[in-house]
């Protein structure tokens, strides 16, 4: 069952691939139109099944009555910019991007006639690009909705229906409070863990051919695209800078404890790390 007539993707990367990839497979919309920044994008859109695509972004959201904004976070203000003329009265316009308050503010500079949605699919992956997307992408993963509260319901309903549509599961919440969450549970690992690599990589003792799972394991999400992530840790900054503040006091106390042979209060930190992660497992 189709939720729009016309949905328009601009910046169809792994999400933005990904949502018209799932689209055409479980009919959300009558038609898909997409567009990226660069050619080699474009081209590869054009081999998605049932998907137009366009040169520019203001041609291809025309007709739309839902536009969704994949293109990272520094970039969204110039990209609502650059599709404004071409919006269709009525329309719903939402982004994907992991960060929610300042894309609030940017969305600003669209006209009147269209509603603005927040949305945020907890559905990356370190790799990057639309040749990345799959259409079972948002398969039993949580997506964010942050309106602002003077939308009407029956939009964001709407929207809610449409991520429904793709297999997510939707949860609705403020902006601040979003930006909050994600920080400590993506955004300050993705630091932590780049923090971590570049430790191993500096230290005189790396040996590449030593390196074993647990370095793998701990380090895998840092292999994430730093043009996508610069965005998103500067636009949260605050609630960043806050997290690590947090990783840096629990760091110090472990490495306080091992340095004075404290083995009790080892044991019991590294005894408490254990149970928290083993929750997240028994949380799926």
């Amino acid at each position: 069952m189709s939720h729009f007539n016309r949905i328009a993707v601009i910046g169809a990367g792994l999400i933005g691939g990904s949502v018209l990839l799932a689209a055409s497979r479980r009919k959300a919309a009558g038609s898909l139109a997409g567009w990226s920044h660069s050619r080699g994008s474009r081209d590869l859109l054009k081999t998605f099944a049932g998907v137009e695509v366009f040169e520019t972004a203001a041609e291809a959201v025309k007709g739309a009555d839902l536009v969704l904004i994949g293109t990272p976070v520094d970039k969204i203000k110039e990209t609502l910019m650059a599709i404004a003329p071409g919006l269709k009265a009525g329309a719903i316009v939402t982004d994907v991007g992991s960060v929610k308050e300042s894309v609030q503010r940017d969305a600003k500079v669209l006209p009147g006639s269209v509603t603005f949605i927040g949305s945020h699919p907890m559905a990356g992956s370190e790799k990057a690009g639309a040749a990345q997307a799959k259409a079972d992408l948002f398969e039993g993963r949580v997506c964010f909705i942050t309106p602002t509260g003077n939308e009407d319901a029956a939009a964001v309903q709407r929207l809610h229906d449409f991520w429904k549509s793709l297999g997510s599961i939707t949860t609705e919440c403020g902006a601040k409070q979003h930006d909050a969450f994600v920080a400590i549970t993506s955004h300050v690992p993705h630091a932590s863990a780049a923090a971590l690599m570049l430790a191993v990589a500096h230290s005189p003792q790396f040996n590449i051919a030593a390196a074993g799972s647990g370095l793998r394991d701990a380090t895998r999400i840092a292999a994430g695209e730093e043009n996508l992530w610069v965005s998103i840790l500067l636009a949260n900054a605050d609630q960043v800078v806050a997290g690590l503040s947090s990783v840096e006091k629990n760091l110090q106390e472990l490495r306080d404890a091992i340095k004075s042979g404290d083995k009790a209060k080892v044991e019991a930190l590294l005894k408490a790390a254990r149970v928290a992660r083993q929750s997240l497992d028994s949380s799926r």
